[in-house]
């Protein structure tokens, strides 16, 4: 019997096998695989190499008849078709050519092929081509009887089929332009018939679908023949398609691209076998790989579609196709972009890969599609960009069920794009029935292949699906779920789910319902509301639960709770630091209930049979709800501890846990004291509630080990401290920074050098005491914050300041003061033996040019060096009388600032 709970139902996958004419795949690097019933062979017979589309046909038993890549043809002998080079197809298209089997003949076949690129050498203008292929007994392999026969001025390069409403002839779609270079705004839907390809054609024109460019991109048409996708440039245009008239009508257009060149780009469609969903093969926003689904009823024209795989972007998007298995296969490949000297990119050179991916339930929504990513590997082949091209109302003939448990009854019935007569079927089992619908119930559980043969125009044409019967869960009755009573009264709380693991294998994958009587669990009548929280109602009670599998079988079977007094003794109090969680402060402690377990297991004597579990509460013990990890931060609590064997619950005891308070530390973050730590010293005291004390210096060494402790050094310096209490020691510990207060800052220096016979210089400080200032560091002058010296000799000059509270830092600038002497006397004694410009210096001054005159204006001597003495009273190296002598400068300090001067200087020689 399948339970039907929504909870754990499961949509089990429709394999169906369509007719056999899309058995054999032939495409990419000389890859080939077969649907052979329930499986899928490799092969590796292929003699084509292609990077995009192909085609290929079996007869409608499956075996091969031929396969193209829209220039060549191959026979089942993967040999040349007889006249088969040369057709027009243009292997650049992403769909190149289609195979049509002409109606009610089984020995003509027409190949379509696309081309939008006219072709010089030979000369092959851009049009919709067709070839017809004939078999007979004298060419039992095929030939091409008639090669590139023009249909349409048309450049195409997608192509699709699918069958007429009479389920007997063939609509063959393009889309592409009506003439060379024109817009692409025209879909032909070409009609094939018994008679062969019928004309006039029928023609869609609409402007909302023009394009400058037929891109790359797949167009396909649903199995039941209702709606026509098309990709190009950024959109996914759905149409409606009249199967019976060839007219295309506007359905919705999704835009899938981004201004800017962002969102899907993509190349492959499909649809999925119920016609409901369409699958697409896309890159996002150049980073990721992605195969979306996009259920074709929704009528957001915004919505994009939900990815069923997504992954890194190392493949490029390609052809995705419905299989004859009912599954979706999508071809795989790489790519390197080519770029030209200007790193504009020119193209992309394409690489192979070994294996296609599956979508395995492509009738399901989101992830129960089930993608398998790189799933089928092609062994010796390898694919490209492409898949076959096939008349997609092939892919509708199927048998339609769901798998069932063993309890079950299936139901088969069949869905075909023609009118089927008659069905034969065979269930696999050695059990058989005939009608176009058939209910049938298997003895045994497992997997069966289903044959049914169907009668359409009078063909015999076998459809396969492979089913899996489930079994129902195993029970074993009459266990036993022991709880413990806490105050004996025999009324307890009980998490009925518990019984899973002593009735059922596997039990984390199963669901559970519970009743109180048998007749309620056969009628799945009046369940018990709260499994988890049930109070019984009588010491012992028998229950009933029904075990439902993940695929949704369910099995009955009873069990008995039952509540027992059980008491395993006072549990000694857990004590752990506030610090024990690396958080001092927060009233937290880490406790290790791992360590207390195997205390426990020591202190009554427990065997490895006990199971010891810790809950926050009273109820969640005996429910067994909210188990604590072993590793549990928390404040101080009662938690309970509950130990299991295998008879039941073996005890149930509260047990306390203590966080101890953090040793107290009271200290500040910084502090500060004086440059002579003498002044004004601070000394430190610790809590004396702490038992001991270690005060460290910034390299971790303990500097000492009082309570007290004297700042006399700057630095950075930390204090730990112990605390035993409840048997444990706990510690605490704080960082502080020992600082001098900050120094005296220069607010304004200025050096006025106006008064030839007086030199100022001004000086002012920010700063948070009363300073003295001095030109020697010995003689200070002052008291405040700023001060004026007088008559300062000429030169570079240094400026002392020291805080008069002696608590700050000393301060020393330097500064030029700018002058020169009256007179000098260049007779080598070393005193006053060279004539320069006083104060000037590189560090003040970017550069000096200082030129010396004699009382008739001739220059004789000049200064632009910052280490030159000066003027040693000599010209040419002869030196000169004493006299009056004159001198211009020109000076530039740091700020660009151009500084002037001139005047007269005696040299006087004793």
């Amino acid at each position: 019997m399948k339970i039907k709970l929504l909870l754990l139902l499961i949509l089990i996958s429709i394999n169906t096998f369509s007719q056999r004419e899309t058995d054999h795949w032939y495409f990419g690097d000389k890859a080939g695989i077969h649907f052979n019933k329930e499986n899928v062979d490799v092969l590796e017979d292929s003699q084509m190499t292609v990077l995009k589309g192909s085609s290929s046909i079996s007869d409608n038993q499956g075996n091969l008849l031929f396969y193209t890549d829209g220039q060549t043809i191959w026979n089942k002998n993967n040999e040349i078709m007889i006249n088969g080079e040369g057709l027009n197809g243009e292997l650049n298209n992403t769909q190149s050519s289609i195979i049509i089997p002409k109606p009610n003949s089984d020995s003509t076949f027409y190949v379509f092929t696309t081309r939008k690129t006219e072709l010089s050498s030979p000369l092959v203008y851009p049009m919709i081509y067709h070839s017809e292929i004939e078999f007979s007994t004298s060419r039992p392999l095929g030939w091409v009887k008639y090669k590139n026969m023009p249909l349409i001025h048309s450049t195409a390069n997608k192509i699709t089929a699918v069958h007429h409403k009479n389920g007997k002839d063939v609509w063959v779609i393009t889309y592409g332009s009506n003439a060379y270079e024109a817009e692409n705004d025209i879909f032909y839907a070409i009609k094939v018939t018994e008679d062969g390809v019928e004309r006039p054609f029928t023609t869609t024109q609409l402007e909302y679908v023009k394009y400058e460019n037929s891109y790359d991109g797949e167009m396909t048409i649903s199995p039941d023949g209702s709606t026509i996708a098309l990709y190009n440039d950024g959109l996914i245009r759905f149409f409606n398609f009249d199967s019976n008239t060839g007219i295309l009508s506007k359905l919705k257009y999704v835009t899938i691209a981004e201004f800017g060149g962002a969102g899907y780009a993509a190349y492959g469609l499909t649809f999925s076998p119920d016609s409901k969903f369409l699958y697409y093969s896309a890159s996002y926003s150049g980073q990721t790989y992605n195969i979306m689904q996009l259920e074709v009823a929704n009528t957001n024209e915004s919505y994009r579609g939900t990815p069923v795989y997504s992954g890194p972007l190392d493949i490029l998007q390609s052809s995705i196709s419905l299989g004859t298995d009912g599954k979706i296969y999508i071809a795989q490949s790489t790519y390197e972009n080519l770029y030209d000297i200007n790193g504009y990119k020119i193209g992309y050179n394409l690489f192979p890969v070994q294996t296609l991916s599956i979508v395995h339930e492509p009738n399901k929504i989101g992830a129960l599609a089930n993608y398998e990513h790189e799933a089928l590997n092609l062994k010796s082949g390898a694919s490209y960009r492409g898949l076959p091209n096939f008349i997609q109302s092939y892919f509708r003939n199927r048998i339609v069920t769901k798998n069932e448990c063993i309890t079950d009854t299936f139901n088969f019935s069949l869905d075909s794009y023609n009118t089927i007569s008659n069905a034969q079927w065979d269930f696999g089992d050695g059990n058989s029935a005939s009608g176009l619908s058939s209910d049938h119930q298997y003895a045994s559980e497992g997997n069966y292949l289903v044959t049914c043969t169907v009668t359409i125009n009078g063909t015999d044409i076998p459809f396969y699906k492979e089913v899996t019967v489930y079994p129902l869960p195993v029970l074993t009755p009459d266990q036993k779920l022991i709880q413990c009573d806490v105050d004996n009264n025999g009324i307890d709380f009980f998490d009925l789910t518990d019984i899973g693991d002593k009735i059922v294998k596997d039990a984390f994958n199963k669901a559970y319902l519970f009743y109180k009587n048998s007749i309620d669990a056969e009628n799945d009548e009046n369940r018990i509301p709260n499994p988890k929280n049930f109070e019984n109602e009588s010491n012992p009670q028998e229950l009933f639960v029904k075990v439902i599998s993940e695929k949704g079988c369910g099995n009955i079977t009873n069990f008995f709770i039952e509540s027992k007094f059980v008491s395993l003794g006072t549990i000694d109090t857990y004590y752990t630091c506030d610090s024990s969680d690396n958080l001092n402060g927060d009233s937290i402690g880490y406790f290790d209930l791992r360590t207390k377990s195997t205390e426990i297991i020591d202190q009554f004597n427990l065997d490895s049979k006990n199971t010891i579990r810790f809950y926050p509460t009273l109820l969640d013990a005996q429910t067994t709800e909210n188990q604590l990890p072993y590793k549990l931060n928390t404040p101080s609590t009662t938690i309970y501890v509950r130990v299991d064997n295998e008879l039941g619950c073996g005890g149930m005891e509260p047990i306390n846990l203590v966080v101890n308070p953090t040793p107290k530390i009271e200290l500040q973050d910084s502090y500060t004291i004086c440059f002579n730590p003498n002044v004004n010293p601070i000394t430190l005291t610790a809590d004396a509630s702490n038992d001991l004390y270690e005060w460290r210096d910034s390299s971790d060494n303990i500097i000492s080990t009082n309570k007290d402790f004297k700042l006399n050094a700057i630095g950075d310096f930390s204090l730990t401290v112990y605390k035993t209490e409840n048997g444990i020691t706990c510690t605490s510990f704080k960082e502080f920074t020992v600082i001098n207060p900050p120094a005296a800052t220069i607010y304004y220096i200025n050096v006025n050098t106006e008064d030839e016979a007086n030199n100022i210089v001004d000086i002012s400080l920010d700063g948070n005491s009363t300073y003295e200032f001095s030109l020697d560091n010995n003689t200070f002058f002052g008291n405040g914050t700023s001060h004026t010296f007088t008559h300062v000799t000429p030169g570079s000059r240094t400026i002392y300041i020291r805080d008069l509270n002696n608590c700050e830092p000393p301060v020393q600038t330097d500064v030029s003061v700018i002058g020169y002497r009256k007179f000098f006397t260049p007779n080598n004694d070393n005193k006053n033996d060279y004539w320069n410009v006083k104060g000037i210096n590189s560090t003040f001054f970017k550069s000096v040019k200082i030129f010396i005159f004699d009382r008739y204006g001739k220059a004789v001597y000049q200064i632009t060096d910052f280490n030159n003495l000066g003027w040693d009273g000599t010209y040419n190296g002869k030196p000169l009388p004493s006299n009056d002598y004159w001198f211009q400068s020109e000076i530039i300090d740091n700020n660009d600032q151009l500084i002037k001067a001139s005047g007269n200087f005696s040299l006087i020689r004793k």
